[in-house]
């Protein structure tokens, strides 16, 4: 197998086709060449004919159907299958584009998908490894749902021009949904489809509950910590568009959607939201200023925040929720010391186990679909992680000299790696395995990959399907499973 992560190859061997990943020098020189020429830009790494424009805009009203639900906004609507129409017309118009993607080859040139197609297989063999049919054929169809998004993600979005396209309709319906959500948590209007939620938030010392009003949001974002990592995420994008080199004149309109956000994030009360915002700040300052000026922005801005945040800043593992939480680890890490260890006891089936969900994605996923289907979940964020990653060092490496022929999506790379590591620290306190919003943001970062391969100055996949990137794989989901492990014993007392 080709080590596409060695950098460090001799020329000869370099020069050779091959699917590495180009040396630093090399890509200078290419891309410092590549304006004068003017060569066209690869769409994608995928390669192929680019969907018909129709089935992109029928997929970007599949996004906004997601945060603003017509039939809760309209009640006439009620009952109709508006998304599932927008998502199948927009399907059977991508065949072609979807066919090319599920092929082998470019599986291996996209190892993202190759693990989302896995976990649909491990959603299928964790009944069927206990004979439970109705589980498999229940279970697999609900998955697929969530797949189908996902392939006419990477399918449909193959021109960085329809990335952008699709990251502004998500900035912005979501920023309407959670404006929504903040005027009704106010109390200025009151809309009969949002409800927000009063949780218990332990016990004083004269024995009285304590309870904490916490804003919610719509449809499949009603949990309020689910609600906080999109509002992170969102927040994101909103800088993204803010700091667009095009100076629209309608560009401080996301500054008016941040401080909104900001406001719906301190609203939800959740404190694995406030420590999201605290990672995707560090990912973000990272790559531009280094590790020092990472940490020192994240502890001043979480320290600033908790001051605010009340309820958000005082995160306790020995009691409350934190711990509660740590005990529903403990039950899914204890169902693993059995036959279940490599297929798990069954999608969907941890809540009848431990009384509720494990409020921990990967946990869950381990639980549920086992060693197999826990390191397929894993691959997906693995995979999306490395090859960002492999982006920032040779950014890093170039000091200043653009890598790839495209600006634009040279510009989004930080805001890239700050929403995928908000979402997987988000999911350290949410059970998020299964849903369309996770492969939203894997999607995004499959799409991304793609495009980004295409514009380095020798095209080429940024990561790939091997045998040392699958024991790379292994070793890392192993290594989770431990720790957690460790982490639950410590504190579950």
């Amino acid at each position: 197998m080709i080590n596409q992560g060695n950098s460090s190859s001799p020329p000869a061997e370099r020069a050779a086709p091959s699917t590495r990943m180009p040396d630093t020098q090399s890509m200078r020189a290419q891309n410092a060449a590549s304006p004068r020429r003017r060569r066209p830009l690869p769409q994608s790494i995928i390669g192929g004919n680019s969907a018909p424009h129709n089935a992109y805009i029928l997929f970007l009203l599949v996004n906004i159907n997601l945060f603003l639900r017509p039939a809760e906004l309209v009640p006439a609507l009620k009952g109709l299958p508006i998304y599932e129409v927008l998502i199948l017309s927009s399907f059977f118009l991508s065949l072609d584009q979807i066919k090319r993607v599920v092929q082998f080859p470019n599986l291996k040139r996209q190892p993202i998908t190759l693990c989302v197609i896995g976990v649909l297989v491990a959603v299928a063999m964790s009944h069927l490894s206990h004979m439970y049919l109705y589980g498999v054929r229940t279970s697999t169809i609900a998955f697929l749902k969530t797949l189908i998004y996902y392939i006419l993600l990477i399918s449909i979005i193959d021109s960085p021009k329809r990335l952008k396209g699709l990251l502004k309709t998500v900035a912005i319906s979501s920023s309407v949904m959670i404006l929504l959500c903040v005027i009704d948590y106010a109390g200025i209007i009151d809309f009969e489809f949002i409800k927000h939620v009063s949780d218990r938030d332990g016990v004083s010392d004269a024995g009285e509950v304590i309870r904490v009003f916490r804003m919610r949001g719509t449809g499949i974002f009603q949990d309020p910590n689910d609600l906080s990592v999109l509002i992170v995420a969102t927040g994101m994008l909103c800088l993204y568009f803010f700091n667009d080199p095009a100076k629209s004149p309608f560009r401080f309109l996301w500054i008016v959607s941040m401080i909104i956000l900001m406001i719906g994030l301190l609203d939800t009360r959740s404190r694995g939201g406030l420590l999201t915002l605290g990672i995707a700040g560090m990912v973000f300052v990272l790559p531009k200023y280094g590790k020092k000026a990472a940490i020192v922005c994240a502890v001043v801005g979480v320290a600033g925040l908790t001051v605010l945040a009340g309820r958000q800043g005082n995160i306790d593992l020995n009691s409350g929720t934190g711990h509660d939480r740590i005990l529903l680890w403990r039950e899914g890490i204890s169902a693993l010391k059995s036959a279940n260890l490599f297929f798990g006891i069954g999608q969907g089936e941890y809540s009848d186990m431990a009384g509720l969900a494990a409020h921990n994605s990967y946990v869950h996923a381990f639980t549920e679909l086992g060693l197999f289907g826990g390191t397929l979940f894993i691959g997906c964020f693995f995979f999306a992680g490395l090859g960002l990653y492999r982006l920032v060092r040779f950014q890093i490496a170039s000091r200043g000299k653009p890598i790839m022929r495209d600006r634009e999506l040279e510009r989004y790379l930080p805001y890239a790696c700050a929403i995928l590591a908000a979402w997987c620290g988000g999911m350290m306190s949410l059970s998020r395995c299964y849903v369309v919003p996770t492969y939203m943001i894997v999607g995004v970062s499959a799409a991304y990959l793609n495009l980004a391969g295409a514009s380095l100055a020798r095209p080429t996949p940024i990561v790939y399907w091997n045998k040392q990137h699958q024991l790379w794989l292994i070793g890392i989901s192993v290594g989770m499973l431990i720790s957690i492990a460790i982490f639950v014993r410590i504190f579950a007392g």
